[in-house]
């Protein structure tokens, strides 16, 4: 079977490119690039002037951000234009969730402090409707529930107190 070298040379290529979650982090740690991300994420031209000055930036301010958002596997140069990558689009999926997360700081923190008071006696049905009431998203809703599974109120597991929310 022919190989195809230039095949063979991008695997190589992309085999050889190591990001880790740290790399992602570091590089998303700071506002300037996440807001710059975040405009090549809606569609805006990424080399307008216009861009670079809403930003803050100096040229090479920017250019240093966009080779970072390069090296980190989340933008992709093509044709000359800057977009998003695959991984680039799951990572600002996931940004938007964790910053609905932080959104709802407060409201996991009451839940844990509740949970955690050893004088709490809530029946596993308004356990669950406290939950469902604080937490709106269904994305963290989700999350929570499913980190939980060890979580048991009185003598109910999660697997029943789904149960019991199912028929609520």
């Amino acid at each position: 079977m022919p190989h195809n070298t230039f095949i063979d040379l991008a695997e190589m290529q992309i085999m050889s490119k190591r990001i880790s979650v740290t790399d992602v982090f570091r590089v998303l740690a700071d506002v300037k690039t996440q807001s710059l991300l975040n405009s090549i994420a809606i569609g805006y031209d990424p080399n307008s002037q216009i861009l670079i000055t809403n930003l803050g930036l100096t040229t090479r301010q920017y250019y240093d951000r966009i080779r970072r958002l390069t090296d980190a596997g989340l933008i992709r140069r093509d044709k000359g234009r800057y977009s998003l990558s695959s991984f680039g689009n799951i990572i600002i999926r996931l940004q938007k969730m964790a910053e609905r997360t932080v959104s709802s700081y407060w409201k996991l923190e009451a839940i844990d402090r509740i949970r955690s008071s050893g004088n709490s006696n809530l029946a596993e049905v308004d356990y669950l409707k406290l939950i469902d009431i604080l937490l709106n998203d269904v994305e963290i809703k989700d999350i929570y529930l499913q980190e939980n599974v060890s979580l048991n109120v009185g003598d109910k597991s999660l697997g029943e107190l789904n149960l019991v929310a199912s028929r609520l």
